[in-house]
């Protein structure tokens, strides 16, 4: 028996990185997992490469900003698979700029940050968490609870190298969201925790070149890069029954680089 045997998952930000390991994983242990992602390729291949080991799995198209959008792919795990028992919140942007602040294009420190860098950052990372929870919810109260695994970031427990304002105040926003989250729906069997990456080798954190990947890996006491499997572990544990007495709590998984 897999630990998600007869659950169904909503996966947001599922066609690459985190969440199509995610997407794997889940499967894997027995749910049924709706593949959410803005990108309709990478979204399409991972449902496919699903589908073909023999898992129950459909894509949605989905910007995490868009309600109607996120209410779609809430719409289509109970369409396809008739309820909803996990929504990862997993999808999220950075405009990353490794110490090369370029404005407009990249995020930064909030008197150089322009406008649409802070918004279009909170819409996804923020706003997009809150959709998903909005549409979620209902659907979970209907089945007698279920799992919400939000995703944060180390940077809203640890200032960095460069400042990222936008990203570090949409995250810091995930994880007191997910407090309230968990206090408000608790009544109804919804547990909801947070997970904070490190560096994970994903889209997100790149470009790679040999001389970044070193030195985030020397600011790492475990001496190397996360991979998406390491977070989806993490995932897998709080959507499942291993941790039905969790709500409210946030896990770190990064290597130990907070704890220096």
């Amino acid at each position: 028996m897999g630990k998600l045997d007869g659950r169904v998952a909503v996966i947001t930000g599922a066609g690459s990185g985190q969440g199509a390991a995610a997407a794997r994983l889940f499967a894997g242990e027995g749910a049924a997992v709706v593949v959410a992602d803005v990108n309709a390729d990478t979204g399409q291949e991972v449902t496919d490469e699903v589908a073909k080991s023999g898992g129950r799995c459909v894509f949605a198209h989905c910007d995490v900003s868009d309600a109607q959008q996120v209410a779609a792919a809430i719409n289509m795990a109970t369409s396809e698979f008739g309820r909803l028992d996990v929504l990862y919140n997993n999808a999220g942007l950075w405009y990353s700029a490794q110490g090369n602040y370029r404005p407009g294009i990249t995020d930064g420190p909030s008197p150089l940050l322009e406008e649409n860098i802070w918004d279009r950052t909170l819409d996804v990372n923020l706003k997009g968490t809150y959709l998903g929870c909005k549409y979620a919810i209902p659907e979970m109260q209907k089945v007698g609870g279920g799992s919400i695994i939000n995703v944060s970031s180390i940077a809203a427990l640890r200032v960095g190298s460069g400042a990222s304002d936008a990203y570090t105040a949409a995250k810091g926003g995930v994880l007191a969201m997910t407090r309230t989250l968990a206090v408000e729906h608790a009544k109804y069997q919804i547990r909801c925790n947070c997970i904070f990456p490190g560096a994970i080798k994903t889209p997100l954190a790149g470009p790679f070149t040999p001389d970044y990947e070193r030195a985030v890996e020397s600011h790492i006491p475990l001496g190397r890069w996360g991979q998406p499997e390491d977070v989806a572990k993490m995932a897998l544990f709080l959507a499942c029954d291993d941790s039905s007495w969790i709500t409210g709590a946030f896990f770190v998984v990064d290597g130990g680089y907070t704890a220096v």
